[in-house]
C-alpha cells in the first residue's frame, strides 16, 4: 500500500538524443515515478540480489559530458546502459544490414563529399569512377624514317561500380548521419526548423567519410584502383528511370 503512493525522482530525456550525441543538462528532465514501477526495471543478478537500472534524479550530474550509446527517445526515462563515456567508432556499425557484404570506406575527396551533402543520403545508391595515371609505350618516328618507343604518361577514367549502396555517411567527428537524421526525424516540426537553420546542425550533418556496402569482389576490385598511380573516385547518382 505505501509503495502505491511513495515516488521517486528520476531523469527522463528531454528531447532526442543520437548515438554519440554529448550528454548536456538540457537535456535531461525530472520525473517522479512510482516507486513501484521503479523496482519493476530492476535487474537480477546470478547470485540473486538486484541492481537498479534507472538513472536517479540527485545523480544526473554524472550523465553530464558522457555520451549516448544509441537513439534515446524524447520522454523515456534514462537508464544506466543509455549512455557511454566515451564515443563510440561508427566505422564499423551501421544501423542498415548488408548480408554477404562488407562496409568499407570509400577514399573519396572533401570537395566530391560537400557537392553531395544536401540530398546524399543512407540507403541511395552511386556510381563510382576512377581516374588514375598509367605509363604506356608509344611509337614514334624520328623523322629519317625510324621508329623509336618512348614511355608516356597518360590518364584514364574507368568505371568501378554501378549502382552500389550507400552504407552511412560519418561526419567529421566520426559521428553517424544517420543516427543523427534518426533523431532529427522523431523532433517536432517546430524543432526541426531551429536545427534546419543552426550552423552547428549543418556541420553535424555534413560528410567526411562515405561508408559503401560491398560484396567480397566488389572490395578486391577496390583496393585493386586503390593501389594505382594518382587515383582519384568520382561519385555520380544513378539516372533515373521512372
Amino acid at each position: 500500500g505505501q509503495k502505491a503512493e511513495q515516488t521517486v525522482s528520476v531523469v527522463m530525456w528531454a528531447e532526442p538524443v543520437y548515438k554519440n550525441q554529448v550528454i548536456t543538462e538540457s537535456m535531461l528532465k525530472e520525473y517522479t515515478m512510482l516507486t513501484g514501477e521503479f523496482e519493476k526495471y530492476a535487474v537480477t543478478n546470478n547470485s540473486g540480489t538486484k541492481s537498479r537500472r534507472i538513472v536517479l534524479w540527485e545523480e544526473r550530474g554524472k550523465l553530464i559530458n558522457t555520451f549516448a550509446a544509441y537513439s534515446l527517445q524524447q520522454d523515456t526515462v534514462a537508464t544506466i546502459k543509455d549512455i557511454v563515456t566515451s564515443r563510440t567508432d561508427n566505422s564499423d556499425t551501421v544501423l542498415y544490414s548488408y548480408p554477404g557484404k562488407n562496409i568499407v570506406p570509400l577514399d573519396v575527396g572533401d570537395a566530391e563529399l560537400k557537392s553531395f551533402k544536401t540530398f546524399l543520403q543512407p540507403g541511395d545508391r552511386i556510381n563510382v569512377i576512377a581516374i588514375f595515371s598509367t605509363e604506356e609505350v608509344v611509337k614514334q618516328d624520328d623523322g629519317y624514317g625510324n621508329y623509336v618507343t618512348e614511355q608516356v604518361e597518360t590518364f584514364r577514367e574507368e568505371s568501378v561500380f554501378k549502382d552500389i549502396m550507400v552504407a552511412d555517411l560519418l561526419n567529421q567527428n566520426g559521428d553517424s548521419i544517420l543516427d543523427i537524421y534518426a533523431a532529427y526525424n522523431e523532433r517536432t516540426v517546430y524543432q526541426q526548423a531551429n536545427l534546419d537553420a543552426s550552423e552547428a546542425f549543418q556541420q553535424s550533418v555534413t560528410p567526411a567519410t562515405l561508408l559503401v556496402a560491398l560484396t567480397p569482389e566488389e572490395e578486391a576490385t577496390y583496393y585493386q584502383y586503390l593501389s594505382k598511380s594518382d587515383v582519384e573516385f568520382k561519385v555520380s547518382l544513378p539516372q533515373r528511370t521512372e
